[in-house]
């Protein structure tokens, strides 16, 4: 048998406050009653009770009776609880439309402020979302190149989750070139790849020796990983736009990239 306690903890999953969980299941339970039976029965003040009921009726969970005294019952639970559960959709939906709606209205307008010398910024990001996230602008803002270095066990799943980011990029002109570090090549691995994203823009290589982690964009910023133990987002990564770090990691990119194995 369901508890009362179970019950009135399912109701407010449903988004019911406590006294109106209370309310509804004394009136299911008591099926045509008065405010003044209810009151007594859920054990919730008779004032409290006359201010509730409205608001159950307008959820449709419950049905005044014409008459004197003024009975109340509960609808069909099922019809009752289904309407609800539409209802809370409906106006979920209208949230995600008005919020897409203002993030188009945002996007429109133009944030930049007069232009001034470029900024070198450093920015270290621990939250994983913010590295997602960044990861994701970084790649769909490529013109010319994405540069990863990464270990194989973990590259998939990136892919996987930023493939229509890499797709963005190669329709805008950019080449995806991927390195995994301390491994011999793997056929099978390189056309999964290949498959995943676009086999004529993806280049895939292999390097014996362990490498630093990090992804990097047309020579204009980099998202360097602070733990190699552990995959993107897992550990703080740090973002530059400094031309000065990013030279030294294209450096290393290319050699790295010139003693691999396809």
């Amino acid at each position: 048998m369901v508890t009362d306690d179970e019950n009135t903890d399912l109701l407010l999953g449903l988004g019911l406050s406590l006294n109106q969980a209370k309310v509804y299941l004394a009136i299911l339970k008591l099926e045509k009653t008065a405010a003044g039976q209810v009151a007594k029965f859920s054990k919730v003040r008779r004032e409290d009770v006359y201010r509730i009921l409205p608001t159950l009726e307008k959820m449709g969970l419950i049905e005044r009776m014409m008459g004197k005294p003024m009975e109340i019952r509960a609808t069909p639970i099922s019809d009752a609880l289904s309407f609800l559960v539409s209802e809370e959709k409906n106006k979920s939906d209208e949230r995600l439309s008005g919020m897409r709606s203002t993030v188009q209205r945002l996007s429109l307008q133009d944030w930049k402020l007069p232009p001034t010398e470029k900024e070198s910024l450093y920015i270290l990001i621990a939250d994983k979302k913010a590295i997602l996230a960044k990861t994701s602008r970084l790649i769909r803002n490529s013109r010319k190149e994405v540069a990863l270095i990464a270990d194989k066990g973990r590259i998939i799943p990136v892919l996987s989750q930023f493939s229509d980011e890499c797709k963005q990029a190669i329709n805008k002109g950019a080449q995806i070139r991927l390195l995994f570090e301390g491994e011999k090549p793997d056929d099978l691995l390189k056309e999964k790849v290949q498959r995943l994203i676009d086999g004529t823009s993806v280049h895939v290589t292999f390097h014996r020796e362990p490498l630093n982690h990090f992804i990097m964009s047309d020579d204009k910023e980099a998202l360097i990983n602070t733990s190699k133990e552990s995959g993107l987002g897992e550990s703080p990564s740090l973002w530059t736009n400094n031309s000065n770090l990013i030279g030294v990691l294209r450096t290393s990119f290319e050699s790295d990239w010139k003693n691999a194995e396809n």
